[in-house]
């Protein structure tokens, strides 16, 4: 992005001019230059005032830099300016934040990495709590070492039309065309020397997996039948034993339920862990059967499969998991459309428009106000497709914008702005669970409101100008998001959704430079043929925070080309 250059129309040193007031529009009695007696072109007063009044106070709470902020030009009266802008974002870590609460850089492949892998499935310390209670001992699940890599990276083209309606007033449309991709490699090797899990029954062997619950549940409706039999006819030893019973078969029902829906594993058939459960049923049958009930009619299912390199990936998938999603694989990225922007620029205060007639202030500023309504026309994310990479935020972004553009002399160039966003709020199906869980259970799949924060953001861009179309750039952009909020519509839901609200801020500060060829002032002032502007750019975020910033590489190229409709001819 860069600024407009001053032509080189040689300069006159005090030689009063007039800019024209724009049509229908008065200028007020004290609407001079302070270089000497030139007059700026102005907005009307009221309409000035209100305008900068609710941009300056907006200035003050914090202004956002998106994405293209300073690409926001004006376009002279009746011109129409098409605009091809590809980008490209990739990255492989991010400013990530540790449990204690300090931030730092991380890999995103960290998220699949562990040298017990048991961190990857939170139900594992669920299935722990279970056999312990079943076997009256502790347990230590073992399952074997993960690793894993990710890339992430979207495409995008942003594809744009303006028009200039007045010589202050320019609307546009931006229509994104984006294609996200997301690269996974990941191993995970299981200890076939001291493992205790293997693949859930209830993925190899339903059915007998559902023929021993269908049992546990019996057992405890009998036992809490004989109690109220026994106890009926009144207190006692007997009345007390039933009750024990009772509990004790609720209690094993209860918490091998639980164990079965816990996680994708279970001890597998063999280990330590296995035994003792299954002394543990056969305990409790054997005590049914003496108290007349019949005892256990099924046999406890255990893992008889090891979690392979292969399953590791089509786990999410497999039926009776309890993830319920995708495959862990490679995302290619599929082109689908974006938020469409819908733009508004008016011209505050000006002395750099170029007229042929007339030179340039050694010292020039243009001023413009933006605002802009971001429309829910992109993809959100898929909760099913694990590491989706959205193209949209399904809901409604409105924004106001200021930017300031310097000049002095003939070479140098400065440029900054900010903007402020208000995001809508919408509701969404999400996975309630850690922003670095990649596979939460599907028990975690919730229907939401989401309330994104408030962003703002500041951009500055100096220039040094090489020659009449020809500059050099440089760019510092900020940007900071304040953190969501998240609701649960379901009422009776258990689910804490502030975890989802986490990590979800963002801050982050990136630095860059580019080249850019711009012909259009002076080919309204007459030194150009054809008015073009072409840029590149390169992009790096510095310094982030929030947990989830990325810490990504930006390459950005444009073209815009113009063609008059209406309006004066250069």
């Amino acid at each position: 992005m860069g600024f407009r250059a001053v032509n080189r129309v040689p300069r006159i040193p005090e030689t009063p001019y007039v800019v024209r007031p724009i049509a229908g529009l008065r200028l007020p009695p004290n609407a001079r230059c302070f270089r000497g007696r030139r007059t700026l072109k102005l907005l009307g007063q009221p309409m000035r005032r209100s305008l900068l009044t609710a941009l300056f106070t907006t200035l003050l709470a914090g202004q956002p830099v998106a994405a293209q902020l300073l690409e926001r030009v004006m376009v002279p009266r009746g011109q129409v300016r098409l605009q091809v802008y590809p980008n490209y974002t990739a990255w492989d870590s991010r400013f990530g934040r540790a449990p204690d609460g300090t931030e730092g850089i991380e890999q995103l492949g960290e998220d699949l990495t562990d040298p017990t892998a048991l961190s990857l499935f939170p139900g594992i310390a669920t299935l722990r709590n279970d056999v312990e209670n079943l076997v009256g001992s502790g347990f230590s699940p073992v399952l074997g070492s993960s690793e894993g890599r990710i890339t992430q990276d979207v495409t995008r083209i942003d594809f744009g039309l303006h028009v200039g309606v007045f010589d202050w007033l320019t609307v546009g449309v931006v229509v994104p065309w984006v294609s996200p991709k997301t690269v996974v490699d990941d191993y995970f090797v299981p200890d076939s020397v001291n493992g205790n899990l293997g693949l859930n029954p209830t993925i190899t062997n339903l059915a007998g997996v559902n023929s021993f619950l269908a049992s546990t549940l019996v057992a405890e409706q009998l036992s809490i039948g004989n109690a109220s039999t026994i106890c009926g006819a009144g207190a006692g030893a007997a009345c007390d034993a039933a009750q024990a019973l009772a509990a004790r078969a609720a209690a094993f029902n209860a918490s091998v339920q639980s164990a079965y829906t816990a996680s994708p594993f279970f001890p597998v058939t063999g280990s330590a862990a296995a035994t003792a459960l299954d002394q543990a049923a056969a305990a409790l049958s054997a005590d049914l059967i003496a108290a007349g009930l019949g005892g256990l009619t099924a046999a406890m299912a255990f893992a008889t499969d090891w979690l392979t390199t292969e399953d590791f990936s089509s786990l999410p998938s497999m039926s009776g998991a309890g993830i319920d999603a995708t495959p862990l694989r490679t995302l290619e990225g599929l082109w689908a459309a974006g938020d469409v922007e819908v733009t508004a620029l008016v011209r505050l205060l000006d002395n750099l428009t170029p007229n042929r007639d007339e030179p340039l202030p050694g010292f020039g500023y243009r001023i413009t106000a933006g605002f802009l309504a971001r429309l829910p026309t992109g993809l959100p994310e898929d909760p099913d497709v694990l590491l989706d990479k959205p193209t949209g935020d399904a809901q409604t972004d409105y924004e106001g914008s200021l930017i300031m553009r310097l000049t002095l002399g003939r070479h140098f160039a400065l440029a900054a702005g900010g903007k402020y966003g208000v995001q809508g709020s919408t509701a969404l199906t999400k996975r309630v669970a850690p922003a670095e869980l990649i596979m939460p259970p599907v028990l975690t799949r919730q229907l939401v409101t989401w309330n994104p924060g408030t962003y703002v953001g500041i951009e500055v861009a100096p220039s040094i100008r090489v020659t009449s179309a020809v500059s050099l750039t440089g760019q510092y952009r900020f940007f900071h998001k304040r953190r969501d909020s998240f609701e649960i519509s379901d009422p009776a839901s258990t689910l804490d959704p502030t975890v989802l609200a986490l990590e979800s801020g963002i801050k982050a500060h990136q630095v860059g430079g580019g080249i850019r060829y711009d012909t259009v002032e002076p080919w309204l002032s007459g030194l150009a043929g054809n008015p073009m502007e072409i840029h590149v750019r390169v992009l790096y975020t510095l310094e982030g925070s929030g947990g989830q910033t990325p810490e990504s590489t930006r390459v950005e190229a444009g073209i815009r080309l113009y063609k008059r409709f209406w309006g004066p001819r250069r």
